[in-house]
């Protein structure tokens, strides 16, 4: 059997009847359901309401008209099984199916339907998002509530998601995830949106996340997000850091009459000294400064670092009264670029290695170009790690990283530099050598 789903008139400017449409061995039934829409909120491709904001509960709309094509298919399973065994099975006569499906829209109740809505996919997924939100969804580990920037993600991984639906003309459950989902998903992103495969691991991350907490309260069976091909692909993407000549170059700059230009530039050198995060960065108050120490709660991990200040930390912090403007991080960006272009050192051409639309690109950009707020925290780790000064595990206690796998991902060390610093220690041992056998001679 076949159900497709129609409307009385198309082409009418006002809320017209749906009916369904039932095929089967040669017949076909009509039935008509108790509900309207107005057609220009209708897609007759995929016999679906548009998702639209327009039209607030298409999702509710649509898994109804599910239920309706999966309350058909069980009337079916059923007539079979009464003629099991049998050579012959019969068609359903016309008048029991018709009467058996208005039997079943009569008696499923608006109660029926929201708790079906609650156990679909998208039910699921905005309780997912509202449990965040409020609070009652905390860190499975840490007990402590979920960051604002996670909770973000988990929109953009929805808008996606609704994105990629419209487009394919597909609708997504639980059930239909499955490896030829995420291919065509992943191509989607890929291809079409052309983003990066790091943003696009971060986008399957999280949806193998929801997908796992779906299963543990067992709203489904589905475990295809565990298949080693249903994977959140990564890559090391080329990203700079500034030595300590370009920071200081760019601390020396005279901006004293660009005020916006100069606080930014000061917020970002303070960052390239301690290693902080942005948004750690734009939350110090005068109370994260106690005898010499900065010392805060990270955002975005809820782990507290304390860190020594420098004196140009210090210097800094007091000509803002240990205190920094509030300013989103596009915007940050955006006159950090502006300062940045002013340093020469920083016109120099780099090249940079990045995947886009699933190809590699080898691209020659300004450094300047690619200096954004994270960079300070990269430039920290990194200027930390060749000073050779502290353990890495003194550095890790300063970014707050918990593992060495995640601190070397920072640190931004090409070949060359890489190959000078090891020659160094070439010539250092060389000497050493040199020395102890002078001494051995002499005595």
């Amino acid at each position: 059997m076949t159900v497709n789903f129609y409307l009385k008139d198309a082409k009418a400017d006002y809320d017209t009847w749906i009916y369904c449409l039932i095929r089967y061995g040669g017949n076909q039934v009509k039935v008509y359901t108790d509900k309207k829409i107005h057609p220009k909120f209708w897609n007759p491709q995929t016999q679906s309401v548009r998702q639209t904001v327009k039209y607030t509960n298409h999702s509710e709309f649509n898994l109804w008209l599910k239920d309706i094509s999966s309350h058909v298919a069980t009337i079916e399973l059923d007539w079979k099984r009464q003629y099991r065994g049998k050579a012959v099975i019969p068609p359903i006569p016309k008048n029991i199916l018709k009467e058996k499906v208005r039997t079943y829209l009569a008696k499923q109740t608006k109660e029926e339907r929201n708790e079906a809505i609650k156990k679909s996919f998208w039910g699921y997924y905005d309780n997912f998002l509202f449990r965040m939100e409020n609070g009652t969804r905390v860190h499975f580990e840490k007990g402590t509530p979920i960051a604002p920037k996670t909770i973000f993600q988990f929109h953009n991984l929805k808008r996606h998601l609704k994105n990629f639906e419209q487009k394919k003309g597909i609708q997504i459950d639980f059930e239909n995830i499955d490896l030829k989902f995420y291919k065509r998903f992943v191509d989607y992103l890929t291809i079409d949106l052309i983003l990066g495969p790091n943003t696009i691991g971060k986008l399957i991350t999280n949806l193998k996340v929801f997908l796992k907490e779906a299963l543990e309260e067992g709203l489904t069976a589905n475990n295809i997000f565990t298949y080693r091909k249903f994977k959140a692909i990564k890559f090391n993407s080329d990203t700079v850091y500034l030595t300590n000549d370009e920071i200081k170059e760019l601390q020396n700059l005279d901006l004293s009459n660009q005020g916006k230009l100069d606080k930014i530039r000061d917020m970002f050198i303070v960052g390239c000294y301690t290693g902080l995060r942005f948004s750690d960065l734009v939350n110090i108050k005068p109370e994260n400064i106690i005898e010499g120490m900065i010392e805060v709660i990270q955002v975005k991990t809820g782990n507290q670092v304390i860190i020594p200040m420098a004196k140009e930390v210090e210097q800094i912090l007091i000509k803002y009264n240990n205190t920094f403007p509030k300013i989103s991080n596009q915007k940050f960006n955006e006159y950090l670029h502006d300062v940045c272009k002013r340093c020469d050192v920083l016109k120099k051409v780099v090249a940079i290695k990045m995947i886009k639309g699933g190809k590699i690109k080898l691209l020659e950009k300004l450094k300047y170009e690619l200096v954004s707020s994270h960079t300070a925290r990269r430039s920290f780790a990194t200027n930390e790690f060749k000073a050779g000064d502290l353990e890495v595990s003194e550095i890790m206690a300063i970014t707050g990283h918990k593992t060495e796998k995640a601190f070397y991902k920072y640190i931004r060390e090409s070949p060359k530099e890489m190959a000078n610093r090891i020659k160094e220690k070439f010539i250092e041992r060389e000497i050493k050598r040199s020395n102890l056998n002078s001494h051995l001679k002499v005595v």
